[in-house]
């Protein structure tokens, strides 16, 4: 009895083993991605936004000269700061952004992308606002003092 009660766990063993195997692997056709975007906010010395406030577009030029791209204030959410998508800027770039017709600023990001089971995910690393590097506290959103 005890011969056979140990050949039977011995086949469950093996059985569990073997329908675990595949468990390492993502099934990507129920993965959802990370967000490929960051927030970006402008504020000024006192803390009050001036997206909705001092800028009032619904979308901003963002350009160099061999790319130009809008960004817009957040769809749901805050919409004080903009959503800025990795995949429309290069890292390690300089791009103007045009907040009104008499304001431009210069803004460089810096940001790895890496490929994962899945999708490629993003990492901001630093925001250079005007030739001045921001600390990235927070990699989903950036503070900037005008």
């Amino acid at each position: 009895m005890l011969k056979g009660f140990s050949t039977l766990f011995v086949i469950l063993i093996l059985v569990s083993m073997l329908s675990c195997a595949d468990d390492d692997e993502v099934d990507c056709t129920t993965a959802l991605p990370a967000p490929d975007w960051f927030e970006l906010g402008f504020f000024n010395s006192q803390g009050q936004a001036l997206i909705g406030s001092v800028y009032l577009q619904e979308e901003f030029r963002v350009f160099n000269s061999t790319s130009e791209t809008f960004i817009s204030p957040m769809a749901s959410g805050d919409q004080t700061r903009l959503q800025v998508r990795f995949p429309d800027f290069e890292t390690n770039v300089d791009y103007f952004i045009e907040l009104t017709s008499v304001d431009t600023d210069t803004l460089r990001f810096l940001f790895e992308t890496s490929q994962g089971p899945c999708f490629l995910s993003y990492d901001l690393q630093q925001v250079i606002f005007n030739g001045e590097t921001i600390m990235v506290q927070n990699t989903n959103r950036v503070d900037l003092i005008k």
